[in-house]
């Protein structure tokens, strides 16, 4: 369906030209929180939770199609818009649905149409009064629309016939919760009202926002305004019950009661801003809900235009409408990124689903080099305490065709690598399946081999051992009978055995891993499974380590302390010295005892134990700079021993 065209009638040259339109951005499906205050039954709350799936591309509402107004009488103003006109289209800050938001605009000018000077006595005004009250309007007018903008769409400014309507942005500077008592008892969702007594089969569905759909005010100045009569209007919104509408149109004519004479929608429009929410109760929370009222002898007032669409539908529109909301926001604010600490605007921002972001240029450095590493499992969100995955739409951004194309072959490869059940054929290389006979049929040479041995499937033998197989290979070998690629079977069997000596296996991709240093939590490059070096045990945290299990080795244990305490690693020095230079080539030291061994003919030795200096023909303890070596003292240096 081609998008709707803002239009205005013909009339009055006077004024600004109509602000044309904008056009809502798609947002990301939200991730509202749930609540469920009862234990209903699994299979009923499983499809009321899908009917509310706001992810689900829902059903919007067809456009509805303007008729043709009905004959003015005698106390009609006539109605401003041809029937052959196309329809009125929502503006860049409605509903955040555009079938919707056009249908509700067209709804409330319809309904407007129908009310104009229903109820209401004829003014005789003078030519003066008519001149001054289109001055009047036409300023007022102009100061809405420097005022609130585009919020201001104009649809017709023909005297005496001023048509425009207001998108009404509430302010929730600190966000509210939203809330919907539900019923599902039928297989429908249905409202509920807030206090109902029977509610033990209802569902509570709360989700917070900071931005709520705008409230449509719909206004048409007739001549007799402002000096004697009100502008019709029309109010409406996806939020809000007809009873609720209707006090808000009672609280707008308390205003105009206040100000006889005066300019009022300047004064409606603030206060619909800053004190609706407070005036209707919802002061810490907004429950959803619809009333039963739709006629004015029950109470209710025929200018209340509410929304009749299901929740499965009004969710959603409300939850989109305040992601797009805040994208805006984002996009237009200034942030700082984590890893780089530089301040720059929403838009050279990488906003990841987990809600973290990081700027452009540091998120195509991190990925490229996960990507050229082949550490593909462990591209996740760069926040530490995030594991959010990277989705592909992002990463095609970042990456070049060609990386982008290495990541998808990197990560279906470690994919395969970490199912316990996939092996790969011999002699292609193709991905195969294990049966639970230990064998597998290769889908592209259909070649059937055992999965232990590698070799052509042998029903009722037994399968050699890796050792086994070595040995015998070792013989061919002895004998010349191996040649060819039958080496490189045996190379890399050597290799394996000898991996296999200092290394475990990862419990979940059997990949072979050697420990270097550190603690015995492990973690598997392959897979990213954490695992106990001591017991091979998957783990998930330190608290596998208050068992048998420690966290590091005693050898390690010694390893950090002899780097952190240097008079410990003097004497492990002092102890190798002692060993090699045990006997005549060593000279005890007069404090410890350690041999100190003599270089060259230097008499003046250095014990690295004790760190004393001494003399090695009187074994005196000396400075560093003494004067026991001199003419009448010690020779510091002597001829050869």
């Amino acid at each position: 369906m081609p998008p709707r065209k803002s239009w205005k009638p013909k009339g009055s040259s006077r004024g600004p030209a109509q602000r044309p339109h904008g056009k809502s951005a798609a947002a990301p499906d939200p991730n509202p929180a749930h609540e469920y205050p009862y234990d209903a039954s699994a299979a009923a709350a499983s499809e009321a939770l899908e009917r509310l799936d706001v992810s689900a591309a829902a059903e919007e509402d067809p456009p509805v199609e303007t008729p043709p107004p009905p004959p003015p009488t005698q106390h009609e103003v006539p109605a401003p818009a041809p029937p052959s006109q196309p329809p009125v289209e929502a503006s860049s800050c409605g509903s955040g649905s555009a079938a919707a938001g056009g249908g509700r605009e067209e709804g409330a000018l319809r309904r407007l149409r129908e009310l104009v000077g229903i109820g209401r006595e004829e003014v005789e005004l003078t030519e003066e009064e008519v001149r001054t009250n289109d001055q009047r309007q036409e300023d007022e007018i102009c100061a809405l629309e420097a005022i609130f903008g585009d919020t201001v769409v104009m649809l017709n400014r023909k005297q005496g016939q001023r048509t425009f309507q207001v998108h009404v942005h509430i302010e929730i500077p600190d966000g509210t919760d939203v809330s919907a008592r539900l019923s599902f008892g039928a297989g429908t969702l249905n409202y509920k009202g807030a206090h109902d007594e029977d509610a033990s089969d209802d569902l509570v569905y709360k989700f917070r926002v900071e931005h709520l759909p705008p409230i449509l005010l719909t206004c048409l100045l007739p001549s007799s305004y402002p000096s004697n009569q009100p502008p019709f209007f029309t109010i409406s919104t996806e939020w809000l019950d007809k009873v609720m509408l209707s006090s808000l149109c009672h609280m707008l004519d308390m205003i105009w009661e206040e100000q006889l004479g005066m300019e009022v929608v300047y004064q409606w429009v603030q206060w619909l801003q800053s004190s609706s929410l407070s005036y209707l109760g919802f002061d810490n929370e907004i429950v959803l809900s619809k009333g039963d009222l739709t006629c004015v002898e029950d109470g209710g007032d025929n200018r209340a235009c509410p929304d009749d669409a299901p929740p499965d539908l009004t969710i959603p529109r409300i939850i989109r409408y305040n992601d797009d909301k805040r994208h805006e926001a984002f996009l237009h604010g200034i942030h700082d990124c984590m890893i780089c600490f530089s301040e720059l605007p929403g838009v050279d921002f990488i906003n990841l689903p987990c809600h973290h972001f990081f700027c452009q240029k540091c998120m195509q450095t991190y990925c490229k080099m996960h990507v050229k590493e082949g550490t593909v499992v462990k591209l996740l969100c760069p926040d530490t305490k995030c594991e959010g995955v990277v989705p592909p739409n992002i990463l095609k951004r970042l990456l070049g065709e060609d990386e982008f194309e290495r990541w998808e072959g990197l990560l279906l490869q470690r994919t395969l690598d970490a199912m316990a059940d996939v092996v790969y054929c011999p002699r292609c290389q193709t991905a195969c399946l294990e049966d639970a006979g230990d064998e597998a049929v290769c889908s592209s040479c259909l070649f059937s081999f055992c999965t232990l041995c590698r070799e052509r499937r042998h029903v009722g033998v037994e399968c050699l051992s890796p050792e086994e197989k070595l040995i015998i290979l070792e013989r061919r070998q002895k004998s010349g009978q191996v040649k060819g690629d039958i080496q490189k079977v045996v190379d890399e069997v050597r290799s394996i055995k000898e991996i296999l000596k200092d290394a475990k296996q990862c419990p979940r991709c059997k990949m072979a891993i050697s420990k270097i240093e550190g603690c015995n939590k492990m973690t598997c490059w392959n897979c990213g499974r954490f695992f106990c070096y001591q017991c091979n045990a998957a783990i998930s945290g330190y608290d596998h380590f208050k068992g048998d299990c420690v966290v590091f080795d005693q050898e390690e244990i010694d390893r950090w302390e002899m780097q952190m305490n240097q008079r410990q690693q003097r004497q492990v020095v002092a102890q190798a010295q002692a060993e090699i230079f045990e006997g005549e080539y060593g000279y005890p030291c007069p404090t410890c005892r350690n041999p100190i061994p003599k270089i060259g003919n230097n008499n003046h030795l250095y014990c690295w134990a004790c760190q004393r200096h001494f003399c090695a023909l009187c074994r005196k303890v000396v400075l560093k700079t003494s004067q026991h070596f001199g003419p009448r003292g010690c020779k510091q240096h002597t001829a050869d021993d």
